[in-house]
């Protein structure tokens, strides 16, 4: 297009937690660092979201991304160490979150009604005994 001066735009988030940087009324980004319920030893629960899927994508640091299914006896809880530069997809009905470490950079993309979509999310504590499992395989995975 002549004449018109196209120009991009940057977003950053350099601040504990979740700031979502974009949002385009159809998909959201968002960029998650390192806060204290992401820790490995205050991780407490686990999320889903039934209608929508979740992208993550570790830019730095240390992350583990934890999935899960959930029958009558509790979580069925993957610990999955994130490598840079792959992206992570969460599909909907899969319980999920991450540990993180204060060095972490994460990024994700979800859809933009994600968490305003009624009946979409749930939270859900771990047992102490989950919470367990989780903190070991996690202590081993971050050395």
């Amino acid at each position: 297009m002549e004449g018109t001066s196209m120009h991009a735009q940057v977003f950053e988030h350099s601040g504990e937690g979740i700031q979502c940087v974009f949002d385009n009324k159809k998909w959201v980004v968002c960029i998650k660092n390192w806060k204290p319920n992401n820790d490995v030893n205050q991780i407490q629960y686990l999320e889903v979201h039934y209608q929508t899927d979740e992208q993550f994508v570790l830019l730095s640091g240390k992350a583990l991304l934890l999935a899960a299914s959930r029958d009558e006896k509790g979580f069925d809880i993957d610990v999955i160490p994130m490598e840079q530069g792959k992206v992570y997809n969460v599909p909907q009905g899969t319980w999920y979150n991450t540990i993180t470490q204060r060095d972490t950079k994460l990024v994700y993309v979800q859809d933009a009604g994600t968490a305003a979509a009624p009946g979409n999310s749930e939270y859900q504590d771990m047992s102490q005994e989950e919470l367990a499992q989780v903190r070991s395989k996690a202590a081993a995975l971050l050395k």
